[in-house]
């Protein structure tokens, strides 16, 4: 009876915790990783992903894949490092080896092949992440739920800053800080041309060219019938104006309140802290923007240092 070939050209043996000093990395890897950026993750998320290694003749195992990981285990080194992580606002202890004494080790996928499947998963382990592509407002996404923190995934602050700029959310976040500062365009109380009627000229007459027919300016809403008793006028700002003086038969509109836009540049922490003090006034105070919010503590600022200047 013929043997049946082993047609798999990888063989998976076990999964072992293995001491570093019998490890052996892949002869001319050609991956010069970031090992210092490893090493940091490692102290924050522990060792997430085993390596890969091969066994070989007299037991030997030689590194297929993770020999960066392998090298940020040994710059550790043996027992309490001492150093802490931040998680969230508590200390941790080191993901590698918890601030107590410490074994130089590493969960290993041990498995079994020929020297072709080890060089094509050396290589492909290397090539196949460099061929990847990050969706950066997905990334942007990702990092901005760290709150800041960035430690241990490889990224900094000055990456996020950049990611806000490429995918166009810097201009969106300024676009949006401001409008709370920044008056509409059109304010929906004031009347943005005055109500159509007779135009009156530079010498107060009204031109012919803009009476009504018949030559004569006709009554407003507000004329009382022959007879009758003038209606008292209505209280507010419609009616005051109402009241005016009526020169060349057009009544002044009250003048329009002057908006302006306030900008500035400052940084993502100062934005931040700017944000969370408006928020908190604007709470406070039962404000309805935050641009009154914002008078409001730069009044309660100059009254406060006027009395100490008294």
């Amino acid at each position: 009876m013929a043997q049946t070939a082993q047609t798999a050209q990888v063989t998976y043996l076990r999964t072992a915790e293995v001491p570093l000093n019998d490890l052996t990395p892949y002869p001319g890897n050609a991956k010069k990783g970031d090992v210092e950026a490893i090493l940091a993750s490692l102290r924050r998320n522990s060792q997430y992903r085993s390596l890969v290694v091969r066994e070989v003749k007299k037991g030997r195992l030689v590194v297929l894949a993770g020999n960066h990981t392998m090298q940020a285990l040994k710059a550790h080194g043996p027992g309490d490092c001492g150093q802490t992580v931040k998680v969230g606002d508590a200390e941790q202890p080191c993901g590698i080896c918890g601030n107590k004494a410490w074994t130089p080790t590493a969960r290993c996928e041990v498995i079994r092949c020929d020297d072709d499947a080890a060089r094509r998963i050396n290589v492909a382990d290397n090539r196949t992440s460099d061929l990847g592509e990050y969706d950066d407002k997905a990334l942007l996404e990702l990092l901005g739920e760290l709150g800041g923190d960035y430690t241990g995934t490889g990224y900094t602050p000055e990456d996020y800053d950049d990611l806000l700029k490429v995918t166009g959310a810097l201009a969106e976040e300024t676009t949006e800080f401001l409008s709370a500062f920044t008056a509409p365009k059109d304010d929906p109380a004031q009347p943005s041309a005055p109500p159509s009627g007779p135009a009156a000229g530079p010498d107060g007459a009204v031109g012919a060219a803009s009476l009504p027919p018949g030559g004569a300016p006709s009554p407003g809403p507000a004329a009382a019938a022959p007879g009758q008793p003038t209606p008292a006028p209505a209280a507010g700002p419609a009616a005051a104006a109402a009241a005016a003086p009526v020169v060349g038969g057009v009544s002044p509109m009250p003048p329009p309140q002057t908006t302006v836009p306030i900008q500035w540049v400052v940084t993502l922490p100062q934005r931040d802290t700017i944000r969370a003090a408006l928020k908190h006034a604007q709470a406070a105070g039962g404000f309805e923007t935050a641009a009154e919010a914002l008078t409001d503590i730069c009044q309660q600022y100059l009254s406060t240092v006027s009395e100490e200047n008294q």
